[in-house]
């Protein structure tokens, strides 16, 4: 367990208290270095810099700070949950330093290529890959075809599926209006983007990332166009709700970082996981398209895309409240990975665990710190009836 180096933190503490940001910030500086997991530490150097940011001169001595930390809690697997306010402050400070010169690449695209999107229509176009389990997608396409109708008033809805087993998915996809492609099924990161080459053709104003085992309610879709139309180039969701159809249990999984377990990867804190991302057009023609180009990988492909996005962009997982805002030709944009619960919101994504799955069920329930059981609340409620299908 961490053991906090008390004189760091109580002569910090009191130097804060004085308003001298500047000694309190060098003891931060200094026990961190000395002790990188020291989350007491962290916490009151993300509050010194925010009272005084002037006290920073280096901003890469903060990132590496920053790395430090969530590279001791990933070794010795301490939960990480506690300090992610404090993370997302210091991640948002980071961001705003690598945008705040107009030499910025990304800032000089948006320049020429940023554009307004239509809040009375917002286009978003689902991207997913089938393989087998062929009811299962007849459920996915059938769920979505509903709710794009019920959605049309507001917001168009679109989908693009890739497929590996010919004619048999082909079917499948087009007896649902959905637009195909067919490529091989390995590796996956390959066929994913297959996907988003296809997606280039089309017209939308945002991607909605979703596994065929995926499925997202109305009021999210309602969430993503208002924030898409407000200026988002990137959001997504740290938590989510998982049903294994075999035992018939759900369970809502509260996120990185929520415990000591190993699995729990508390260096990941904050950040968003695969199912409901949504990222911007101009961010994707930006990256060129390329979320997981060349890497011919069977699985983290969502830490594939991160990497990319962060390499590419600066970008790094924020709370909403950290976002960075940007007005470029009368256009707002809010950059960063904006991190959102949908517990919080009151939203609800569901991934259906059946066979063939990438990520197993028994992978999520390590330990009851990271997930709630609500077999018996979705139960009752009926959340889940559309699986009756199944």
């Amino acid at each position: 367990m961490m053991k906090f180096n008390m004189v760091y933190v109580n002569k910090a503490e009191s130097a804060l208290e004085r308003k001298d940001f500047s000694s309190s910030f060098d003891i931060c500086r200094t026990g961190l270095k000395q002790t990188p997991g020291d989350a007491l530490l962290f916490v009151i150097m993300a509050r010194t810099i925010f009272l005084s940011p002037t006290v920073v001169v280096s901003w890469k001595d903060i990132a590496d700070i920053a790395t430090s930390f969530l590279d001791f809690n990933r070794q010795n697997y301490i939960q990480t949950t506690a300090v992610w306010h404090a993370l997302s402050y210091i991640n948002s400070c980071l961001i705003r330093n690598g945008f705040s010169n107009n030499d910025n690449h990304l800032i000089k695209f948006l320049k020429q290529n940023g554009r307004r999107v239509n809040d009375c229509k917002v286009k978003l176009l689902i991207l997913t890959c089938v393989w087998k389990r062929h009811e299962l997608s007849r459920l996915f396409f059938s769920y979505y075809e509903k709710l794009g109708k019920k959605l049309s008033p507001d917001i168009d809805i679109q989908i693009i599926a890739v497929g590996s087993e010919g004619e048999i998915s082909r079917s499948i996809c087009e007896e649902y209006g959905v637009h195909y492609l067919e490529y091989p099924n390995q590796p996956l990161s390959d066929k994913w983007q297959a996907g988003l080459n296809y997606a280039r053709s089309f017209d939308f104003d945002a991607l909605v990332v979703l596994g065929s085992d995926d499925f997202i309610c109305e009021d999210t879709f309602r969430f993503y166009s208002k924030k898409v139309s407000k200026g988002a180039l990137f959001l997504g969701f740290q938590d989510c709700y998982l049903h294994d159809f075999s035992s018939q249990k759900t369970i809502y999984w509260k996120g990185y970082g929520a415990s000591n377990e190993q699995q729990s990867q508390p260096h990941r804190v904050g950040e968003t996981i695969g199912l409901g991302r949504v990222l911007r057009r101009e961010l994707l023609e930006f990256m060129d398209f390329d979320l997981w180009e060349g890497m011919g990988a069977n699985k983290s492909l969502d830490g594939i895309m991160k990497n990319k996005i962060i390499g590419k962009t600066g970008f790094l997982p924020v709370k909403p409240v950290h976002g960075v805002d940007l007005t470029m030709n009368d256009v707002n944009y809010s950059l960063g990975m904006l991190s959102y619960r949908l517990k919080d919101l009151g939203l609800f994504g569901v991934d259906v665990k059946v066979s063939d799955n990438v990520t197993a069920f028994e992978k999520y329930i390590t330990s009851t710190n990271v997930y709630d059981d609500v077999t018996l609340e979705f139960s009752k409620n009926g959340r889940l009836d559309f699986l009756n299908n199944l």
